[in-house]
């Protein structure tokens, strides 16, 4: 088979190889990739900027020992079941898509008793630890298949297979929108309008709330203005905290959403929320600078509830795929290119070019 591996010491970061075709052990699945769409995360480690590389020793069982393959976001067909996979939900020529996280599963694990596997200290993701969907097969392994990540694709109206690699950021969007309580009529402020920040906005939208869209780039704010939300705001040239305030009557924003990695953005987010408002630090900061200075006096007079959000697990999945499989959120606008898998290279760069036209980049095996 072929698969596009990471290479740390070349100019170009990620290259094809042929390998052979992983083999089903009794305790494992073999699913054959559809799609596998592009993570911001990617993008860093092709870029070099975020490894991978210390601190796991990848588990690829066969198709290229010691190499590393990327990709998350992942469709396929279930190919092969082996013969101590007991009672699956799925079978042979069944369409699935792969939850990432996949935890240690120890008694003594608190996350994973309780099914927070995202949280484990001890978490190995596809895509990391485990050989990702870069490549035209994908071996879940034992561990991964006992913990339950392969989730069927319910029958139903047709739904691409761009679509369904979907599935698993918005799962992480309903993971952190899952503390915020979003309530009809309310304000939602997200701060940032990547693929996740419209997400975000998207499913805000759905559960009735009026979207506050607030962009830095004029290009990304330009391509953002086909989703319909409420209101938007060009923090370039409109001070973020002026701008929330003055479309809120002065009252400030209910929900904040933070899908940028800029500080100041969060810092700016908190000093226009409203009373008794939820703000999500959704996205990562910069390891070199993730400290915030927070004024905590807005928190206490404004019983202002802060949060965090991390990756997600199997129910936020399930949420996700009956939201696209049911239209209830649309991913039409999102996916903008698809490339295959042999230039997967471009694909990259396509996706890492913040002032282009691309937000959502798939491959297709």
């Amino acid at each position: 088979m072929k698969a596009a591996f990471l290479y740390t010491d070349k100019a170009e970061h990620m290259g094809i190889e042929n390998v052979p075709k992983p083999a089903c052990g009794p305790g494992d699945v073999l699913v054959k990739v559809n799609a596998c769409a592009i993570c911001g995360t990617d993008g860093r480690i092709y870029e070099g900027t975020k490894d991978v590389t210390r601190g796991f020793t990848p588990q690829i069982r066969g198709y290229g020992e010691g190499g590393f393959i990327i990709g998350h976001e992942i469709v396929g067909i279930v190919e092969g079941i082996g013969s101590q996979v007991k009672n699956p939900e799925y079978k042979v020529e069944d369409k699935v898509v792969l939850v990432t996280s996949i935890g240690c599963q120890k008694e003594g694990c608190r996350a994973c008793q309780r099914g927070n596997y995202n949280m484990c200290p001890n978490n190995r993701p596809i895509g990391y630890y485990y050989p990702g969907g870069f490549a035209e097969y994908i071996l879940v392994q034992d561990q991964a298949v006992r913990q339950g990540v392969i989730i069927p694709v319910p029958e139903g109206p047709p739904v691409s297979d761009e679509h369904l690699s979907m599935v698993e950021p918005l799962s992480c969007v309903i993971n952190g929108q899952n503390y915020l309580n979003i309530k009809q009529g309310e304000y939602a402020t997200v701060a940032g309008a990547g693929p996740i920040g419209l997400m975000h906005g998207l499913l805000a939208k759905s559960k009735g709330a009026k979207v506050i869209l607030a962009e830095y780039s004029k290009v990304r704010l330009a391509m953002a203005k086909e989703f319909g939300f409420d209101h938007y705001m060009g923090t370039k040239d409109t001070d973020l905290v002026e701008g929330v305030l003055d479309i809120t009557g002065g009252q400030g924003t209910d929900v904040g959403i933070v899908a940028c990695s800029v500080n100041k953005v969060a810092e700016d987010l908190l000093r226009a929320m409203a009373m008794k408002g939820r703000l999500s630090l959704f996205a990562g900061l910069p390891k070199q600078d993730s400290t915030l200075k927070l004024d905590g006096n807005i928190i206490h007079y404004k019983e202002v509830s802060i949060y965090g959000a991390f990756a997600s697990n199997r129910p936020q999945f399930e949420e996700a795929l009956k939201l696209i499989t049911s239209g209830k959120v649309p991913m039409d606008r999102i996916v903008t290119h698809t490339f295959p898998l042999e230039r997967i290279v471009p694909a990259m760069e396509k996706m890492l070019d913040k002032e282009g036209n691309a937000l959502k980049v798939v491959i297709k095996a």
